[in-house]
């Protein structure tokens, strides 16, 4: 297989699932669903497995090739840098948001749907490294090299689709997002280790937007 084709694939299979995302987003809203979080929660179990089938069938590429394998498959490394960082990413994230913490901490009515809300938010954490730094930022970083590959990349995960939204609110969370987005990347060129990087992502959804969605609905009860 050449490069190219290589390459072409990665971009059709990236396009193929923002416009797939998109579409269920659409269709849910129009079968009024609203804000169902189990409805939301399976949207992202479907995204992650036709994501892993585009990849074998269309990008002709392994999970493994892409930094996604089991954990018999780490090395040492790995297995280290994950032990260390991981407990400094949950107590950075829970003194950020200790506030929201106090606030939810008696609310045990939620803790059934807060659960699902939880694994939503950790599921599309990892799609989003899955899809933005395995998919597109290996594409453009084959095809134009580790700077420029991964900061196009990165500003398509920081201004593209998945954030445009912030247009409308805080132009300031763009300079949140691009910097946290540009360490994931490097981290990701640096160790070729998706799965890390994607339990990192999902923990940081888990605080900035899992908590949030489960105050508003203690505000709506």
């Amino acid at each position: 297989m050449t490069r190219n084709k290589l390459n072409y694939r990665f971009l059709l299979i990236f396009i193929l699932m923002i416009i797939i995302q998109y579409a269920l987003s659409y269709l849910t809203g129009q079968i009024n669903f609203g804000d169902n979080q189990y409805i939301s929660l399976i949207q992202q179990f479907i995204l992650i497995f036709l994501l892993c089938l585009f990849l074998r069938k269309i990008g002709k590429t392994k999970l493994s090739e892409i930094g996604i394998f089991p954990w018999y498959k780490w090395n040492k490394k790995d297995r280290l840098i994950f032990f260390i960082v991981t407990p400094i990413v949950l107590i950075i994230f829970s003194f950020s948001f200790f506030s929201r913490i106090e606030v939810l901490k008696n609310h045990y009515e939620l803790s059934a749907i807060g659960s699902i809300v939880i694994i939503r938010e950790f599921i599309y954490g990892f799609y989003q490294e899955f899809l933005y730094r395995g998919i597109l930022q290996t594409d453009l970083v084959k095809r134009w090299g580790a700077w420029i590959g991964i900061t196009i990349s990165n500003i398509v995960f920081t201004f593209g689709p998945e954030h445009f939204h912030f247009y409308k609110t805080n132009s300031i969370v763009f300079v949140f997002i691009f910097c946290l987005g540009l360490l994931f990347s490097f981290l990701y060129y640096r160790f070729k280790n998706l799965t890390t990087i994607g339990i990192w992502h999902g923990i940081g959804n888990i605080f900035i937007d899992g908590l949030g969605i489960l105050i508003s609905m203690t505000i709506l009860n």
